[in-house]
């Protein structure tokens, strides 16, 4: 592929690159650094039946490696963010939820994200973000017939 940096794919990548960006400065800005790996955070309040979960679990469920996820654990159990349990059906397995500091924080990655979104599609309508969903749906399923393991919460629609 010629590099053109109108091109879709190179804009794609741009976009990706500055939304990326966008988040971790918005972060750091307010402190929210601590939420190293803030899909975490979310999908043990959002996902899990009562907001614990397995360290392989969360990287399934993230469609992420597992040690992605140990190392962003760590991080966060350090900050106080989630914190270790004894699974009651298996003593031998630790389970991994959110603190109160966690969900506290959350809670601020939940605002920072809607605030920066809500930016990011100003002057789009209702019709054109749909249209939006649908092309992100497409590629994401293409990437899965290409063998790319999606994350578990994304429901196939047909």
């Amino acid at each position: 592929m010629e590099y053109d940096p109108n091109a879709l794919e190179w804009l794609f990548r741009t976009f990706e690159r500055m939304h990326h960006n966008c988040i971790k400065s918005e972060f750091a800005r307010r402190g929210l650094s601590e939420a190293s790996h803030p899909a975490i955070l979310f999908s043990l309040k959002y996902e899990v039946r009562n907001m614990a979960a397995s360290q392989k679990d969360i990287a399934q469920m993230l469609g992420i490696s597992p040690p992605t996820v140990a190392i962003s654990l760590k991080r966060m159990e350090k900050a106080g963010l989630v914190r270790k349990i004894v699974d009651e059906n298996d003593l031998r397995r630790n389970l991994i939820t959110l603190t109160d500091k966690g969900l506290q924080l959350l809670e601020e990655c939940e605002n920072t994200f809607y605030e920066i979104d809500r930016n990011i599609f100003n002057g789009f309508s209702d019709e054109e973000r749909e249209q939006l969903k649908k092309f992100y749906i497409r590629m994401i399923y293409n990437l899965e017939s290409m063998g790319v393991q999606p994350p578990a919460q994304l429901k196939r629609r047909e």
